[in-house]
């Protein structure tokens, strides 16, 4: 769902494989677990303060458990109304516009609910110092990128609860990118009620899908270690057919769209905004354009990495597949 986290890097360490950074602690590893188990089976909910770049906002977010299914929601508190949440197996957001999709902040939930990836990714996994978050007392796990592909990241976990009180994305220049921290926390059952009182925003339901199998070819010849393939889901916008292939390594993720158009191709682009970048390219093709572009939290230089080895014939075959 929802859906993402220090370090710097020795250049000597970048071609080695990630077995080499095996110097985790057990412990730190086992606060991890800890944590991604609670953010999915407590009910809790709180009043949080998120940053990225330049934007600054409060949140209220909620999360119940009932009979196994979860239910959470995530509502800005000051300016526009904006609300995500998730029911089960449906994402919901509720906004003033018509354009919803990529808006809005990640829930707090944010580790992958089975752990197993980050530990194989290049990561080294720490313990930092116990601090005071929210009125509660929270053990610090330090989760540092090694190979420079990825961003680092910094947790405080609940020392009763296990839940995620606060969390940094770092660069490898160890600045803050994003980061969120709960004011206020309450745990025990909860009464989720989405999109409440907000009779004029605009509600539009997705469903979340998981592909019986995917596809498994890689557009690139090369990609940083620990990143697998998720999800390979063809779909259209207007005319145009998109195939879409999403990538994780267990906290950070990026996904790459492909277009096939018929216009001509257009200059490269780049945007950043927090520890987000997307990137775009076109490839001429006989009588068309094959149109790149790679959303995600990866460090620039990764994603233009990508998107420079990839195999264009390989794609091109790909998207008539997906007819």
């Amino acid at each position: 769902m929802v859906s993402r986290y220090l370090g710097v890097l020795f250049l000597a360490l970048a071609t080695m494989h990630s077995d080499a950074f095996a110097i985790s602690s057990e412990p730190a590893k086992e606060k991890l677990r800890s944590m991604a188990m609670a953010a999915r089976s407590l009910s809790y909910s709180g009043k949080l303060v998120y940053q990225r770049a330049d934007v600054l906002a409060n949140l209220a977010f909620e999360h119940d458990v009932i009979n196994g299914q979860e239910t959470a929601r995530l509502r800005r508190l000051s300016g526009q109304p904006l609300e995500r949440a998730q029911s089960g197996n449906s994402l919901i957001e509720a906004s003033p516009g018509p354009d919803v999709l990529r808006q809005g902040y990640p829930l707090p939930g944010i580790i992958n609910s089975e752990p197993r990836q980050i530990f194989d990714a290049p990561y080294q996994i720490t313990l930092g110092g116990v601090e005071r978050i929210a009125d509660r007392s929270a053990q610090l796990v330090l989760v540092e990128s090694m190979d420079g592909h990825r961003h680092s990241y910094r947790f405080w976990v609940d020392d009763d609860t296990s839940l995620l009180l606060r969390s940094q994305t770092l660069n490898a220049d160890n600045q803050t990118l994003e980061q969120f921290e709960f004011s206020e926390l309450t745990v025990g059952p909860q009464s989720v009620e989405i999109a409440a009182g907000e009779e004029s925003l605009q509600v539009k339901v997705y469903p979340i899908t998981r592909p019986d199998a995917v596809l498994q070819f890689s557009p690139a010849s090369w990609l940083p270690a620990g990143y697998q393939l998720v999800s390979a889901l063809p779909s259209r916008t207007g005319s145009h057919r998109v195939y879409t292939l999403v990538y994780t390594d267990g906290l950070g993720s990026f996904s790459i769209f492909l277009e096939l158009t018929s216009s001509r191709p257009e200059p490269d682009m780049q945007a950043i905004l927090g520890p987000t970048v997307a990137l775009g390219k076109d490839y001429a093709l006989s009588g068309g354009t094959l149109r790149v572009t790679l959303v995600g939290e990866i460090p620039p230089e990764t994603g233009k990495t990508i998107i420079n080895a990839l195999d264009v014939d390989g794609l091109k075959g790909l998207l008539s597949r997906s007819k």
